[in-house]
């Protein structure tokens, strides 16, 4: 299977999630941002070393994440290729209802992140903030664990970098609205949070009908 065209339906998805997700993000994540604003300067450049933190580290986890879904592909004697696409989608479905919030918390990861924060705190305001900002792949949220597991179903390292990246630049606005002091609540949470969970879900039916299209590879040619 050609796995380009997944690729970019992969990471489109993910944009399209994140960018859904982006209130959710500015209310669980916005005092971390907001964390990163020295308060004798507002517009000091630790923002954007900030989202450059979180977007590297999505960059990296991403990377793993879709090395490891490569990695079992290759090691399970049947053929599962076929099958990542639909790792996505249920990845994506289950980011849409935030299934992931359900799973027990992960010390090593709670302790990680407050590693990475302590760090930071010995640094100055860029490179605190940078810290800050690559701390947040560990924190726990139901939305971004879904994403994870879309990253592994990318099945391989760039394509599984690619989503989380992506994921990452589409949860960016609620994110910097609230670095900027902006009031990012939501006027109209029945509508976002519908717009939350039909997003994703649509962007895993758009996988699935993707991959139903695409011919397997290496299938054998129809004998006449």
């Amino acid at each position: 299977m050609d796995s380009t065209p997944l690729f970019w339906a992969g990471t489109g998805a993910a944009l399209a999630a994140g960018f859904a997700g982006s209130v959710h993000c500015a209310l669980m994540c916005g005092p971390l941002a907001a964390a990163a604003r020295p308060a004798a300067a507002p517009r000091s450049p630790a923002l954007l070393s900030w989202h450059i933190g979180r977007l590297s580290a999505y960059a990296l986890v991403g990377a793993g994440l879709g090395a490891a879904g490569q990695g079992l592909a290759t090691a399970l004697a049947a053929r599962v290729q076929p099958y990542l696409p639909w790792v996505m989608a249920v990845g994506l479905a289950a980011s849409a209802f935030e299934l992931g919030r359900r799973l027990p918390a992960v010390p090593a990861l709670t302790a990680a992140a407050r590693g990475v924060a302590r760090l930071g705190a010995r640094l100055g305001p860029a490179p605190r903030a940078l810290a800050l900002g690559a701390a947040t792949p560990l924190l726990p949220c139901g939305l971004l664990w879904g994403i994870f597991l879309t990253a592994v179903g990318a099945g391989t390292p760039a394509a599984g970098a690619g989503v989380m990246v992506a994921f990452g630049v589409g949860s960016t606005p609620g994110l910097a609205a609230v670095q900027a002091g902006a009031a990012w609540s939501g006027r109209h949470p029945r509508t976002e949070r519908v717009l939350r969970r039909a997003i994703p879900l649509a962007a895993a039916a758009l996988l699935v009908w993707r991959a139903l299209a695409l011919p397997e590879a290496g299938a054998a040619p129809a004998c006449h």
